[in-house]
């Protein structure tokens, strides 16, 4: 029998976590919560639930993830975020695929709840990831927007996540601050260097890509929205590069 160790990595996450530790239950046969030094009841909560908790100390997404990884005793890794649910029909599906040879790996669809509704489209959807893999095969890679690499065949569920994710403006806001911060040191640390023509026109292309081109004006007020937030995102992250060269 396959079995399958659920990794999730938390900081104050207590009006999540139990819901989403509740819809893997069904197919977990282990889950390694891995905190980052919580000030609320996330690891408690965790605890009584099952789940074995561990601190580490938070540097980049793939370490903490692969961090998790290391403390997984089965074959099997599923990885969700503590603001995230399986559903029932991709609990059930995990289930089965685990038992098929020669897949190592496979991609599952994410739907993502912004501003209290769905965002089918303003580049967010279709959004699907590998989040299912053999331990021995798969490893996170990427230090902000981390993907896992998969040695082998791979395929595709149809069963989804759902990411409860930003529920305010500010909640986008305080997201626009952290990874920009990440992501102009991890630019300047690759020589990348302040380009004026990229500070204008990276903001204005994903605009227009996100809007139009991925049809974020079907997404109402909340495609405009996000599409404007997202090219402030690219601003910001150019300004910031330009502001480590200043200091360094």
């Amino acid at each position: 029998m396959q079995k399958i160790s659920v990794t999730i990595i938390t900081l104050n996450e207590e009006k999540n976590i139990e819901k989403c530790i509740a819809s893997v239950k069904k197919f977990a046969d282990e889950i390694v919560i891995v905190d980052s030094g919580s000030s609320d009841k996330t690891c408690d909560i965790a605890k009584r639930l099952g789940a074995k908790v561990f601190f580490r100390k938070f540097d980049d997404y793939s370490t903490q993830k692969n961090f998790a990884v290391s403390k997984s005793k089965n074959e099997w890794i599923f990885s969700i975020d503590a603001d995230e649910v399986a559903t029932e029909e991709l609990a059930e599906e995990v289930k089965i695929v685990v038992k098929v040879k020669d897949i190592n790996g496979y991609l599952i669809p994410r739907k993502n709840i912004i501003f209290g509704a769905e965002i089918k489209h303003t580049r967010f959807s279709p959004d699907k990831h590998i989040w299912l893999w053999r331990k021995d095969k798969g490893k996170w890679i990427g230090k902000v927007h981390e993907e896992v690499f998969v040695d082998g065949w791979t395929s595709e569920l149809k069963g989804a996540k759902i990411h409860y994710q930003y529920e305010t403006v500010s909640d986008f806001w305080n997201m626009i601050n952290d990874y920009t911060d990440r992501i102009a040191d991890e630019m300047v640390s690759q020589n990348r260097k302040f380009s004026y023509f990229m500070l204008f026109f990276a903001p204005l292309f994903s605009f227009l890509r996100r809007f139009f081109y991925k049809k974020g004006y079907l997404d109402g007020w909340r495609g405009f929205v996000l599409s404007y937030l997202m090219a402030i995102y690219r601003m910001t992250t150019w300004i910031k590069v330009w502001e480590r060269e200043l200091r360094w």
